[in-house]
């Protein structure tokens, strides 16, 4: 009998790491949209509506410089990015509307955590 090569069968594990690596990674999405600060919560976070996302609450983790220059009433442009590790139920999906919703990747905004990347004060 013959002998299989040891190398051989470390490819095979790394080659078969890395596809399952490769299928089942997280991949980044970058998402920019207009946000209507309705509140401004203790834990510098803050919660409103997108434009063209419906009467939607979402809530947004800041660091503490870009919570201090928000504020209540004013629209920010917002740059974010989340990865895509959980999908939104169908369930929750029909309950969406609004334009912003009809991209699916959109939907990831409310099953994943977000980071924003940017934040522009400037735009009232």
């Amino acid at each position: 009998m013959r002998k299989i090569p040891f190398f051989t069968i470390i490819a095979i594990v790394f080659l078969a790491g890395g596809y399952y690596f490769l299928h089942n990674s997280s991949s980044p999405v970058d998402v920019s949209f207009n946000f209507l600060v309705t509140q401004k919560n203790d834990d510098n976070s803050i919660s409103g509506n997108i434009e063209g996302a419906g009467n939607k609450k979402i809530k947004l983790d800041l660091d503490e410089s870009q919570w201090d220059s928000v504020k209540v009433g004013n629209r920010y442009s917002v740059e974010a990015r989340f990865y895509d590790k959980h999908k939104l139920s169908n369930k929750e999906k029909k309950t969406l509307e609004g334009p912003f919703w009809s991209n699916e990747t959109n939907t990831g905004i409310l099953a994943n955590d977000v980071e924003v990347t940017m934040i522009d004060t400037s735009v009232n």
